[in-house]
């Protein structure tokens, strides 16, 4: 997996490349920790090219959302495959932020 993460005028982007699983999560908590410690409001996550997602990603990623909506934060996918894009809707996750297809 592989995660490119760059902040610019309170923009973060991040892109997600590969299998994120329970493996390799604690990069993603990383990168979401250097989000929460920048005056980021919006994270744009690109997950056209994540194949995959664990629950230990998906755990990340809901504890993060709920860190950053307290600093008033927004989170968009700007891109996600169909796999991602119905695994967020059936987690409902779509209903706490904004998922779009790639």
């Amino acid at each position: 997996m592989n995660i490119k993460l760059s902040i610019e005028d309170k923009i973060a982007k991040m892109k997600i490349e590969g299998i994120l699983n329970s493996e390799n999560a604690y990069l993603l908590q990383e990168k979401l920790n250097d989000v929460l410690k920048s005056d980021a409001t919006l994270l744009e996550l690109d997950l056209l090219d994540c194949r995959n997602i664990s629950s230990t990603g998906i755990g990340k990623i809901l504890l993060f959302y709920k860190d950053f909506i307290t600093k008033g934060g927004e989170i968009e996918v700007v891109r996600c495959s169909n796999s991602i894009y119905e695994l967020f809707s059936m987690l409902k996750l779509n209903q706490l932020f904004t998922v779009n297809l790639g």
